[in-house]
């Protein structure tokens, strides 16, 4: 089974109210732990949509493809379609967030073979009745991927295909994203996040 790992890193950022994924989270960059966990991945093709300079150099030292990511005024769905466009056209795609600092590299390759014997086309991790990231659809599912607008995601096409989805449970913790800063300057993202 071929799948293309698309890593979403070029938003704005809008709530967190600078750049995020360069901030420090437990002693180094928010995105690192993203880039972390997709080097411990074997036989996927790892692609980075991004338009941050130090994440790019980060992913190009790991090997990954780097795609450029469109200006982030429309949301997430410009960057889906982005990394759809520059995937291979019959592979899986597998989408993965990068504030997810707690998702490790182990649990991700768990979950890519546990979803190639499903034998199932949709796949996604959750907690509970929380869905998550990363999330897998079918190399059929493109054309919907890449008519995506404004801050749409791929949730109302995997709901729609529930019954051909593959759901892989993890605990919480590994969906806690951040999106957010601490509310004190001498506050890590682990104290905030325990406030919220």
């Amino acid at each position: 089974m071929k799948i293309d790992i698309i890593l979403l890193a070029g938003g704005a950022s809008r709530r967190f109210g600078s750049d995020k994924l360069t901030a420090i989270f437990e002693g180094k960059p928010l995105y690192r732990y993203a880039l972390d966990a997709l080097s411990a991945v074997q036989d996927c093709l790892i692609r980075v949509v991004t338009r941050n300079p130090e994440l790019e150099n980060a992913a190009r030292s790991l090997g990954f493809s780097l795609v450029s990511a469109p200006p982030p005024e429309e949301g997430i769905a410009a960057s889906i379609r982005a990394g759809v466009a520059a995937s291979r056209q019959d592979a899986f795609l597998c989408f993965f967030v990068c504030d997810q600092p707690y998702f490790d590299g182990e649990t991700f390759q768990r979950f890519l073979k546990a979803f190639s014997a499903s034998g199932k086309p949709y796949g996604r991790v959750c907690a509970g009745n929380r869905m998550g990231s990363p999330a897998i659809f079918p190399p059929w599912a493109r054309d919907e991927l890449l008519a995506l607008t404004g801050d749409e995601g791929g949730r109302r096409i995997l709901q729609k295909n529930q019954e051909a989805l593959f759901l892989y449970p993890v605990i919480p913790q590994l969906l806690r994203d951040f999106d957010t800063p601490w509310e004190h300057a001498d506050k890590s993202f682990s104290e905030k996040a325990e406030t919220e």
